[in-house]
């Protein structure tokens, strides 16, 4: 009987060794996407945060458009533990298709609304997206320097001016993708850039869009800046532009080494040690005061019926340590199976 195992057994390894290898990698948590040029390419919203405060917010608290539909797009147990709360948005992506001032919603603010927008940008909370699992950059050109930049995580909700609030009501969408044909079929993404800008937009209708809106946007240093004081409404614009890169899929996170080093919250790191403490204290103070009561009450002169009662952990040790009845049978039975 055993020949026939043999057999099978030398004739699977044959079989396996005349497969062709395969290269593969591991990243922790992901994996590359090909899309097709067309395919739709979904861009996530993620929680509102901010330097200057602890407290972040979801991204719908702000009158942003909305999908019919917000859904949680949480993919893994690292974003769970971090606090992220990614969501899905209205923003139309495909890939490879550039598009300019595409109206995605135009919406009537009301008095609680623009307050809550002049909170967010006091705090100078920033808005965190997501493409392909890329958190959005933005570019900073570093002063006296034509050449040298740095990155930064998420861009401003606004700008304060002069005691005047404006809103970041249009954005650039600059998306990098990397193309080899020798080695896989589709386009990788590995870049992902936003540049906000806040201006007035012309709008009109237009049924053939989804949002009903046709916009046009002046860009340039004369455009109208959208004041939030000045206005009841606001309209949402963005822009997409693809552009092809050199850079490999598994390169794609260098660019994120150049960013620029947040505010570290002192209040914050100061707020964990006093409870990892306290809560260290108190759980010091119950086991001493159990382990105290205990050694006294061992340590005492017990007479000959205290000695016998055995309360505590000693009851455990007896237990044990104390030889079980009929322990031959019971060693035979076992070792026999």
């Amino acid at each position: 009987r055993r020949w026939p195992r043999i057999a099978v057994a030398l004739a699977s390894a044959a079989a396996a060794a005349m497969l062709p290898a395969a290269q593969a990698f591991y990243l922790p948590g992901m994996a590359p996407i090909q899309y097709d040029e067309g395919s739709v390419v979904d861009l996530k919203v993620n929680k509102l945060t901010s330097v200057k405060t602890q407290l972040p917010y979801a991204y719908y608290v702000l009158p942003y458009c909305q999908p019919d539909k917000v859904q949680d797009s949480v993919e893994n147990l690292g974003e769970i533990l971090v606090g992220d709360m990614i969501e899905n948005s209205p923003y139309g992506i495909h890939m490879l298709k550039n598009m300019t001032c595409k109206v995605l919603c135009r919406k009537m603010l009301t008095t609680e609304q623009k307050d809550k927008f002049r909170s967010m940008i006091e705090d100078e909370y920033l808005v965190n997206w997501l493409v392909d699992n890329l958190p959005a950059a933005t570019r900073y050109t570093r002063r006296g320097a034509d050449t040298a930049f740095a990155y930064m995580n998420g861009f401003p909700v606004g700008i304060e001016k002069n005691g005047k609030y404006y809103v970041h009501n249009h954005v650039k969408l600059l998306l990098q993708y990397h193309a080899s044909p020798y080695d896989y079929e589709g386009y990788r993404i590995v870049g992902f850039e936003v540049e906000p800008h806040s201006m007035v937009q012309a709008v009109r209708s237009d049924h053939d869009e989804p949002s009903g809106l046709a916009g046009m946007c002046h860009e340039g240093a004369a455009r109208p800046l959208y004041d939030l004081d000045a206005h009841n409404d606001i309209v949402f614009t963005y822009d997409v532009l693809w552009l092809e890169s050199e850079h490999r899929w598994a390169s794609r996170w260098d660019n994120y080494l150049k960013m620029t080093g947040g505010q570290i919250h002192w209040f914050s790191i100061l707020n964990s040690l006093m409870i990892m403490l306290f809560l260290s204290g108190m759980v010091a103070m119950i086991l001493l005061r159990t382990l105290y009561r205990d050694i006294t009450k061992y340590n005492e002169l017990a007479t000959a019926e205290e000695a016998a009662e055995e309360t505590g952990w000693k009851l455990v040790h007896g237990d044990v340590f104390r030889k079980p009845r009929f322990s031959k049978l019971l060693a035979v039975s076992v070792g026999s199976g």
